[in-house]
């Protein structure tokens, strides 16, 4: 028996140590993988992010590449450099490219399994359509008076610090942490002056960007599946799921007896469960209900608090497009001191001052896409085979000086009028095609609003504590700063001057 332990042994060994052909064998560029890690040693040691690896070979490669190869473990993935290959995965044939590569157990973690993040082709269609009616500019424009309320709340915690130095990351994640909580959960929270809120503490686990365990996970989830199932790694905390999963059920059964509508998440999906019919591929039950707020409550807090907080600390830093931005809110604010939905949403310049800061801080790093069904790229002739990932490298693609030229500078003026229309599939922030973000528009709205009531009543400058230029924390999934924290001065200004 034991020649069979050794002959096992041995094979575990040669699997681990030999070098994947796939990229070799079909005779395109790929960057020469270390044994066992691939190309990701760097992040496996916590000194280089997934993206910035990338990134850095993107660079590498001549600007006529259209991609190249590269292994994180032994899975293989083609990173698309192409603009028009881009718009081919995500767009054009689409349906070759249709899901991500995300592995889902529902009994290991049975929140992840019911969402557009995991789902894949029929019920995801099904489901993607459901939650389409529910993100419109219409169903938008009934919530900006539930995040007048959390603006208010803002407005008022920061006339009792101006003059201050302030940890505007910190203030963000407690700003988007209400504006999640009152339109997903219909309830009243009240996390900007509370430092031992319940629910904040909760939403910290649900995505633990500074937790090492959480990345990794994350990782094996895209890579690893047999390892997942294994060793039951969970994407969501199941304390934080199942409190605020209680809390989403609380609020419907309480305003099914009180028949009150609000016009927030709890009303528009159970809305959309009564109207659901018999040959629906996706059909909600109360679990799946619950899953939907949960990821939205999971994704939506911290990629949006990340983009305030370098939002405010680009302003800091250049005070000129600060100044511009605060002038045209103030010729448009009305007397009350708010901005409608139309107004807030045709702020030209507010518009593209988000814009840029969501060019240098992407949501995330990179898109991934499974190959569900053999393709050849027509131009190159590349065959990839089914169960083949591909990346969209978003965090390159937004910073080569081929698009975006002097690409470390915050310059919102790259995005004005036709030259916006030129970065077709070079900015991607919410991705794009069939599987983009659903809920950019609630994203850039609640933004939108976050920014126009800072910048009305206070500015923002760089003070002591302020880190010039920024360390970015080298393990996370999301663009963080190393320390957790961007602190700046808040000062109050005069407010409304219009001419």
């Amino acid at each position: 028996m034991i020649w069979l332990v050794f002959v096992f042994l041995f094979l575990v060994l040669l699997y681990i140590y030999s070098i994947p052909n796939l990229w070799k064998n079909k005779n395109i560029d790929f960057v020469p993988p270390f044994p066992v890690v691939g190309n990701f040693l760097n992040t496996i040691l916590r000194t280089e992010g997934i993206g910035e690896i990338i990134k850095k070979n993107y660079d590498g490669y001549d600007s006529s590449t259209p991609y190249f190869g590269m292994y994180f473990f032994r899975t293989p993935f083609l990173v698309i450099k192409s603009r028009e290959l881009v718009k081919t995965v995500l767009v054009k044939d689409f349906s070759h490219f249709p899901n991500r590569p995300t592995y889902a157990d529902e009994y290991i973690d049975p929140w992840s399994t019911k969402t557009l993040l995991t789902l894949r082709n029929e019920e995801w269609r099904s489901l993607r359509n459901k939650l389409s009616t529910v993100f419109t500019s219409g169903k938008m424009k009934m919530m900006i008076h539930l995040m007048k309320e959390v603006s208010d709340q803002m407005e008022e915690y920061l006339e009792e610090r101006k003059s201050e130095d302030v940890d505007v990351r910190e203030l963000s994640r407690r700003f988007f942490i209400n504006i999640i909580t009152k339109c997903v959960f219909g309830i009243k929270p009240n996390n900007l002056k509370d430092d031992n809120s319940y629910i904040r503490n909760l939403a910290s686990r649900l995505i633990d960007i500074e937790n090492y365990k959480w990345i990794f996970s994350l990782l094996l989830y895209f890579t690893f599946p047999i390892i997942v199932k294994l060793c039951g790694l969970q994407f969501v905390d199941k304390e934080a799921a199942d409190y605020l999963v209680k809390v989403f059920e609380d609020s419907y059964k309480e305003r099914k007896k009180t028949k009150m509508v609000t016009n927030d998440l709890v009303d528009l999906l159970h809305n959309l469960k009564e109207q659901e019919k018999e040959d629906d591929t996706f059909k909600f039950d109360d679990m799946k209900l619950a899953a939907q707020a949960l990821v939205f409550f999971q994704a939506g807090s911290e990629p949006a608090s990340s983009t305030l907080s370098f939002c405010l600390y680009e302003l800091a830093l250049n005070k000129e497009v600060q100044d511009t931005l605060r002038e045209e809110i103030h010729q448009n604010i009305d007397a009350d001191g708010f901005l409608s939905y139309e107004v807030l949403m045709g702020l030209t310049y507010l518009d593209l001052v988000l814009k840029e800061a969501l060019r240098k801080y992407p949501l995330v790093q990179v898109l991934v896409r499974l190959v569900e069904k053999e393709y050849t790229f027509e131009k190159t002739g590349l065959k990839v085979e089914k169960g083949v990932s591909v990346v969209i490298p978003m965090l390159a693609l937004h910073y080569d000086p081929k698009y975006y030229p002097d690409p470390e500078k915050f310059d919102p003026e790259r995005f004005r009028g036709e030259k916006f229309r030129k970065l077709d599939y070079v900015y991607l922030p919410f991705g794009d095609g069939p599987r983009k973000c659903i809920g950019y528009r609630f994203a850039v709205m609640s933004l939108k609003i976050a920014l126009a009531m800072f910048i009305k009543s206070f500015e923002v400058l760089p003070c002591t504590k302020t880190e010039i230029p920024l360390e970015f924390n080298k393990t996370s999934f999301f663009i963080s700063p190393k320390s957790s924290s961007i602190v700046l001065r808040v000062n109050a200004v005069d407010k409304y001057k219009k001419d």
